[in-house]
C-alpha cells in the first residue's frame, strides 16, 4: 500500500514545488506550442497567400523563439512534472497510469512526433522559403506539428478532466473493490469535463499563442530592428492579423470556460474562494471580482487596440496583454488543482495517495503497518513510548506532507503555535469539516493520532524537530 520511499522538499514544500513546474510548462506548452503552432502555422499560409516575404521572414523569427523556449524549458518542464508526480504522489500518478495507460502511450508517440515536426518546420524554414512549391511544403509541416500539438493537449485534458470528474452521466468508472481489474476506461476518458475543458484550453491557448506572437513582433521589429517606417507597416501588419485569431478565440475560450465552470462539482463550486484567495481572503469577494475583472478588462482593451489600432499599440500594451493571460493561467491552474481537494482522483483517492476504500483496513491495522520504506523504530510504537514523536513524524510524512511543511510554508509549526495537545487532537480529529472541507480526514489507529499529535506539539518546542536555541529549525 505504502510501497515507495517517502521524499520531502523543506521550507517550499511539496505543492509549491510541483506548482512552480506545472504553471511554466502551461504557459510554455498553451502559448508557445500548442497555440503558437497554430498562430505561426495560420500567419505563414496568410503570409504566403499574400506574396508578403516580409511578414513571412518576421514568421520565422518568431517560430525560432518558440522553438528555443518549447524544446528547452517545456521539455525540462514537462520531464520535471513527471519526476514531481512520481516522488510526492505515486499511488495517485501510478492509478492514473493503470486506467490510461494506452492513451498516455498514444500521447508519447504524437509528442514525439510534435517535436519531429518542428524541428522539421524550424530548420527546413529558409530552404523551403525561396520557393512557392518550398513554402507551401513548409506550411504543411507546420499544420501537421500544429494538430501533433493539439493532439497531446487532447489526451492530457481528459486526464486531467477525469482527476476531477471520473465519473460519465453518473455511471461510475469503477469497481472500487476489485480494482484495477475492473474498470470502465469510457467513462473514464469520456468524463463530464473533458470536452468543455478542451475547448477552453484550445481557444484561450490560440489566443495566448496570439498574445505572444504579437509581444515577440513588437520586440523583433522595434528593438532589435531597424524601427524605420518599413518596419512599422511590417509590424502593423502582423499585430493586425495576431489581433484578429484573438477577437475570433477569445469570446469563444471565455464561452467555453462559463460551460466548463458549469460542469464541475457543486462540491468543487464552493471550494473556488479559497482557491483564488487562499483561505485568509476567502471571503473577500471584492478581491475576487477585482481580479477576474482586471485580467478580462485587459485581455479585451488590448486585444481591440491590437485589431483596431496596430500601428499605434504601444509595447507596454503587448506586455500588459501577454502578462494578463499567465495571470489568467497561473489562476487556472490554481483553482484546478484546487477544487478537487481534498482528493487528487475525486471520490477515490485523497491528496496524499490513501484510497478510500482503504481507510477502514487503515483504521483497524494503521497506516505504519505496510510502510515498509521506515525503518522500525520510526513505525512501531515502543512500550515505554519514548518514541512517540519519532513514530508521529513517520505518520506526518504519510499524511501531512503533500500539502504541509514542518517550519516552511504553510507549515504546521506556524499553523498550531501556542495551541494546547487537546486542542491539536482535537483539530486532528476534525480535519475534513468546518472552513477545512479541502482536508483529507485523519486515517489511522488511535495511537497513531496520539503520535501525530505529539509531533506537532514538539514542532513548536525545544528539541530534534522543534526550536533549537537559534531558533526555528
Amino acid at each position: 500500500m505504502f510501497d515507495y520511499p517517502v521524499f520531502e522538499v523543506p521550507i517550499i514544500g511539496q505543492r509549491l514545488l510541483m506548482a512552480i513546474d506545472a504553471v511554466t510548462h502551461v504557459f510554455v506548452s498553451h502559448g508557445g506550442a500548442v497555440g503558437g503552432s497554430v498562430v505561426l502555422a495560420l500567419a505563414a499560409w496568410w503570409a504566403n497567400k499574400k506574396n508578403d516575404l516580409a511578414l513571412y521572414e518576421l514568421v520565422r523569427k518568431i517560430l525560432m523563439v518558440f522553438f528555443i523556449v518549447t524544446t528547452s524549458v517545456g521539455a525540462l518542464t514537462g520531464i520535471g512534472i513527471w519526476i514531481h508526480a512520481n516522488i510526492i504522489t505515486p499511488n495517485g500518478i501510478g492509478s492514473l497510469i493503470r486506467v490510461f495507460f494506452w492513451k498516455w502511450f498514444i500521447e508519447w508517440i504524437v509528442f514525439n512526433i510534435e517535436v519531429i515536426m518542428l524541428m522539421i518546420w524550424f530548420m527546413t524554414w529558409e530552404k523551403n522559403a525561396k520557393t512557392e512549391a518550398g513554402r507551401k511544403k513548409s506550411i504543411m509541416i507546420g499544420g501537421v506539428y500544429a494538430v501533433s500539438s493539439w493532439v497531446t493537449m487532447l489526451i492530457i485534458t481528459a486526464i486531467l478532466g477525469f482527476m476531477l470528474t471520473p465519473n460519465f452521466e453518473g455511471q461510475p468508472w469503477i469497481d472500487p473493490e476489485v480494482f484495477p481489474g475492473k474498470v470502465d476506461y469510457n467513462n473514464a476518458l469520456f468524463n463530464p469535463t473533458w470536452f468543455p475543458g478542451l475547448a477552453m484550453r484550445t481557444f484561450s491557448a490560440i489566443a495566448f499563442g496570439a498574445a505572444l506572437a504579437i509581444l515577440w513582433t513588437w520586440l523583433l521589429t522595434a528593438f532589435f530592428g531597424p524601427n524605420d517606417d518599413e518596419a512599422k507597416e511590417l509590424r502593423g501588419k502582423a499585430i493586425r492579423f495576431f489581433a484578429t485569431i484573438m477577437v475570433v478565440a477569445v469570446p469563444i475560450g471565455a464561452v467555453f470556460g462559463f460551460i466548463y465552470l458549469r460542469s464541475i462539482p457543486e462540491s468543487a463550486m464552493q471550494m473556488i474562494p479559497t482557491a483564488m484567495m487562499t483561505r485568509a481572503f476567502a471571503d473577500r469577494f471584492d478581491l475576487i471580482y477585482t481580479i477576474v475583472a482586471a485580467i478580462g478588462v485587459t485581455v479585451v482593451v488590448t486585444t481591440l487596440l491590437a485589431f483596431f489600432l496596430p500601428k499605434r499599440m504601444p509595447y507596454v500594451a503587448a506586455v500588459a496583454m501577454v502578462l494578463a493571460f499567465a495571470s489568467f493561467w497561473g489562476y487556472e491552474e490554481r483553482v484546478r488543482e484546487f477544487v478537487r481537494k481534498p482528493f487528487i482522483i475525486n471520490n477515490y483517492m485523497f491528496a496524499n495517495g490513501i484510497r478510500l476504500t482503504d481507510i477502514p483496513y487503515l483504521n483497524r491495522v494503521g497506516v505504519l503497518k505496510h510502510a515498509v520504506f521506515f525503518p522500525e523504530e520510526e513505525r512501531v510504537l515502543k512500550a515505554d513510548r519514548s518514541n512517540i514523536v519519532d513514530v508521529g513524524r513517520s505518520v506526518y510524512r504519510i499524511e501531512c506532507k503533500t500539502c504541509h511543511t514542518t517550519h516552511g510554508l504553510n507549515s504546521l509549526s506556524a499553523l498550531t503555535q501556542g495551541w494546547t495537545r487537546e486542542a491539536i487532537h482535537n483539530r486532528v480529529s476534525t480535519l475534513r469539516s468546518g472552513t477545512t472541507l479541502f482536508m483529507p480526514d485523519f486515517v489511522g489507529t488511535e495511537a497513531e493520532k496520539e503520535a501525530l499529535v505529539e509531533f506537532i506539539l514538539s514542532l513548536n518546542a525545544p528539541g530534534r524537530y522543534g526550536l533549537t536555541a537559534g531558533g526555528a529549525q
